[in-house]
């Protein structure tokens, strides 16, 4: 497995304004703003004191050694203070924005003693950003529709997230790492065991510290949802779906709960041995396995 990189947090010089113009344009995507910013203005910028103030404050995040980002903090002058992260493609992974998170929070916490959260938004679909929050011990709050504009100008919506002073004090910024993530992974069901066939069915995952809450559907499924927790290898469960059967006026409804073993493959990925029952008596045991983006 790749060793994790040495990641800290040092305060933004005027002589690092040009790497981090090229970094922000070169982190541009359907993901992420670019600040429009000019090297020299930047660069005066910082001189001027205008990105340590009371209200803002500009990171570098050095990164085994070289500058790897930057972290842009605004609103510190209030109780609620929101936070940018960017950064470089090659450094991403192995924890670099889960450590950055939690050196922001252990900083600014400690430094504003009227600050009482801590807030950022991810892209609904930058899955890595929303695990590094996640991971971290950022709550995920809220999802603003239609709030951000990509580079086609097309709307996309974001996932809010915050850690309190509350949640900082008891350590939740850095709590077990052990258990599994499974936010924003899919799921399908490659073998039913035992049981009513359920091929086809695919389940996409939001997690939430120990929460866990999924959406499904598939062969005759045509919504499903569950929500459990999820403790150490195992998610325990409850969970809603209707059935669409031929001939029917209306779906039918089915309510149970179910238990499901986490593992690894050997090829990597995660697969759920999962035992459900139904409140009529139904049960079954089938084997899901987590897909990766070229399967879908």
């Amino acid at each position: 497995m790749p060793a994790r990189h040495e990641v800290h947090l040092r305060v933004l010089t005027s002589e690092d304004a040009a790497w981090a113009v090229e970094l922000d344009a070169s982190a541009t995507s359907a993901y992420a703003r670019d600040h429009g910013w000019d090297s020299e203005k930047l660069a005066a910028e910082i001189d001027e004191g205008v990105w340590t103030s009371d209200d803002r404050f500009a990171w570098a995040i050095v990164v085994d050694g070289d500058p790897g980002g930057f972290a842009l903090v605004t609103g510190l002058a209030e109780a609620d203070a929101r936070m940018e992260i960017r950064i470089a493609a090659p450094r991403r992974g192995r924890g670099v924005g889960r450590e950055v998170l939690r050196q922001l929070a252990d900083h600014h916490f400690a430094a504003n003693p009227h600050l009482v959260r801590l807030a950022g938004r991810a892209h609904e679909h930058n899955v890595p950003m929303q695990r590094a929050f996640n991971a971290a011990g950022f709550r995920m709050e809220a999802r603003y529709r239609d709030s951000f504009q990509q580079t086609d100008g097309a709307l996309a919506s974001e996932w809010g997230y915050a850690l309190t002073r509350t949640d900082w004090e008891a350590g939740r910024h850095r709590g077990d790492e052990k258990g599994y993530d499974l936010h924003g992974l899919t799921f399908a069901v490659e073998e039913t065991i035992e049981g009513p066939p359920s091929h086809g069915v695919l389940v996409k995952f939001l997690q939430e510290s120990r929460r866990i809450i999924a959406r499904y559907d598939g062969h005759e499924i045509s919504e499903g949802e569950l929500a459990g927790l999820l403790v150490g290898d195992v998610l325990v469960y409850h969970f809603v779906h209707l059935v669409d059967e031929k001939g029917a006026a209306q779906p039918q409804q089915i309510v149970g709960h179910g238990r499901a073993r986490m593992q690894r493959r050997r090829d990597g990925r995660l697969e759920a041995v999962d035992e459900w029952d139904t409140t009529t008596g139904v049960d079954g045991r089938r084997l899901l396995v987590e897909r990766r983006d070229d399967q879908r």
